[in-house]
C-alpha cells in the first residue's frame, strides 16, 4: 500500500470507532490479526478481537473521541503514531494520550500494538482532583496554559533535556509550579516524570521507525530523547512494551523482511 492509502485507512480506523461501529472497526483486521494492548498486557487474535471491539463499543455509554495528535511515521507497511482519546459524558471530558504501531498486510490490519501510561486512569475518582479545588485555577486558565505547554513540548522539546526539572518547566510556562502539578495530574492523569518519559518514549519510538533498522544504536537514541541513562530507558521501555528494546527492533527487521 502507499503511504496515503495507509494513512487514509488509519484516519477511516479512527472514524469508525468514533462512529461507534463496532462491525467497520472490526473489519478492519485480518483473520488471523493481532492486536496487542501492552499497558492490560492482553493479547487478542482473530474473532477474539471482533469480540473485544463489540464488547468495548456496547460497554461504553460516553462519547469517544479518537483523534491523530502527529503526522504517523510510515515504515513500509507500519504505522507508528500517537493518538488522543477523548471520552465525554455529561458531567466531564477525560483525556487519554496514546500511541499506536499498526502493521498492514494486503490492505488489512495485521498487528496492532497500542500502549498508554496506566497511571492515566480515566475512571479516577474525583477526590483526585479535589485536593485542587482552591488552588484558584479556573477551566479556562488551565485551558490556555495546557495549550501553551502541548506547544512548548512539541516546539522546543524539552524532554530531551535529561535533567529537566519540574521547576525549569514551570518557569518556561511563566506558572506557579502547584498549577503545573494540577494540570499535569487533573488533565493527562501523570506526575511529571511519567509525563516527560512519555514524550520521551514517543521521541525514541518516532526516530527508530524513521531510520535505517539495520543501524540503529539503540542507546544513542534513548540519550537524544532524553533519557538519563540507558537502565532508566529500559525500565521505562519494558514497563510500556513488555519486552526488551532489542526484541522490539528485531520484530521491526523481521517485519520488514516479510
Amino acid at each position: 500500500m502507499q503511504n496515503k492509502q495507509l494513512l487514509q485507512s488509519v484516519n477511516n480506523y479512527f472514524q469508525a470507532w468514533n462512529n461507534a461501529d463496532a462491525k467497520a472497526v472490526a473489519a478492519f483486521f485480518s483473520e488471523d490479526a493481532v492486536y496487542i494492548d501492552t499497558a492490560q498486557n492482553k493479547e487478542y487474535r482473530g474473532k477474539e478481537i471482533e469480540q473485544y471491539i463489540a464488547r468495548t463499543v456496547a460497554g461504553t455509554a460516553q462519547k469517544i473521541e479518537f483523534s491523530i495528535v502527529q503526522q504517523p511515521v510510515i515504515n513500509g507497511d507500519v504505522v507508528f503514531l500517537q493518538s488522543s482519546l477523548k471520552i465525554k459524558s455529561a458531567q466531564e471530558s477525560q483525556h487519554l494520550e496514546s500511541a499506536e504501531l499498526i502493521k498492514f498486510s494486503h490492505g488489512k490490519i495485521s498487528m496492532l500494538q497500542t500502549y498508554y501510561n496506566l497511571d492515566q486512569d480515566i475512571t479516577a475518582p474525583a477526590l483526585e482532583k479535589d485536593k485542587y479545588a482552591k488552588s484558584g485555577l479556573d477551566q479556562a486558565q488551565t485551558k490556555v496554559i495546557k495549550t501553551k505547554l502541548e506547544a512548548i513540548m512539541a516546539q522546543q522539546e524539552p524532554f530531551r533535556d535529561s535533567s529537566l526539572k519540574l521547576q525549569d518547566l514551570t518557569e518556561m510556562l511563566d506558572i506557579r509550579r502547584n498549577h503545573l502539578s494540577q494540570i499535569l495530574n487533573n488533565e493527562y492523569q501523570m506526575k511529571f516524570f511519567d509525563f516527560i518519559n512519555h514524550y520521551r518514549l514517543q521521541a525514541f519510538l518516532k526516530s527508530l521507525h524513521n531510520c535505517d533498522s539495520s543501524e540503529v544504536n539503540i542507546t544513542e537514541l534513548a540519550y537524544e530523547a532524553g533519557f538519563s541513562s540507558s537502565s532508566v530507558f529500559y525500565k521505562i521501555f519494558k514497563r510500556y512494551q513488555e519486552i526488551s528494546p532489542s526484541q522490539y527492533l528485531k520484530n521491526i527487521q523481521q517485519s520488514e523482511i516479510k
